[in-house]
């Protein structure tokens, strides 16, 4: 009977544990989603940003399909979208109400290319060295696009990112204190056991090993509800979250689910090995007032 009773305390007491560690590192799982979350948002808001090309009135059709070949085909290069002389007087008199060339009697517009630009390409110097290239290209009137708006746009981007990697440190620093003082109140209970062992002559590897083993396996039991715990929230909230994240992306379950599972497999270790060093480091008077 006392036997089934210590059996079910240290289920229970390990039960508690890995319940409560997997909290924590679900907690762990949703700061890397946002920090993932974050980057795909930095990534659209720059990929967002377009230069325009003015293509001089007398360029020939052939050089224009050539001149959007290669505009194609550069590693800057999101998107590219060819307008018309017509189009853009089109869409400019579909802004006003009225059609400029009635008044005018002429269109005074240009065809040109609106390029989105890969959010690694948006900072302003390695912009004004695609400008220069582009400009180079005999057809080129102008280009042209807004410096001060992608300055501030990286600016708050920076601002932003800076924030939540200190909120996510924090998070990450507290996960670890947390999952720290669990695991000692689980090895503390054997804090007799592990002098005994050290009185009759176990060396310290020895005798942490198993216990090391144990925090291991505890931190992947708990990284794997975690993960469940995380799928679950994506599934409950896949309508919100569908705006933020793209779930045909793999990559971001393999990321978020390996920061989960490193996490509780590192942590767990690191808890446990200094938990079990605190108590080889006392003698046995000490413990009794720990």
């Amino acid at each position: 009977m006392k036997d089934s009773v210590a059996k079910y305390k240290i289920f229970n007491s390990k039960l508690t544990t890995i319940v409560s560690i997997s909290m924590v590192l679900f907690l762990i799982g949703i700061v890397v989603l946002g920090l993932k979350i974050g980057d795909t948002l930095s990534a659209y808001v720059r990929e967002n940003y377009t230069i325009s090309i003015e293509i001089k009135d007398d360029a020939e059709e052939k050089d224009i399909t050539t001149l959007d070949e290669i505009l194609r085909g550069q590693s800057y290069a999101k998107k590219v979208a060819f307008i018309s002389k017509e189009q853009a007087i089109k869409d400019l008199a579909q802004e006003m109400g009225e059609d400029p060339v009635a008044f005018l009697g002429y269109n005074p517009l240009s065809a040109s290319f609106v390029v989105n630009l890969k959010s690694e390409y948006t900072d302003n110097d390695k912009i004004e060295e695609v400008v220069k290239t582009i400009k180079e290209y005999r057809i080129v009137e102008n280009v042209f696009y807004q410096k001060q708006f992608i300055n501030e746009v990286n600016h708050n981007i920076h601002k932003v990112s800076v924030l939540f990697l200190i909120v996510a440190g924090v998070l990450f620093f507290i996960s670890f204190v947390l999952i720290n003082n669990t695991l000692r109140l689980l090895i503390y209970s054997d804090r007799f056991l592990i002098n005994t062992m050290k009185l009759v002559g176990a060396t310290r590897s020895f005798i942490r090993r198993p216990y090391l083993k144990k925090g291991v396996m505890i931190g992947i039991i708990a990284a794997l509800l975690a993960i469940g715990y995380l799928a679950l929230f994506g599934y409950v909230m896949r309508d919100q979250l569908k705006l933020f994240v793209d779930y045909s992306d793999h990559s971001i379950y393999y990321v978020v689910a390996g920061s989960i599972i490193v996490s509780g497999i590192v942590i767990s270790w690191l808890s446990t090995y200094f938990a079990v060093n605190k108590f080889l480091s006392r003698e046995e008077k000490e413990l009794y007032y720990i």
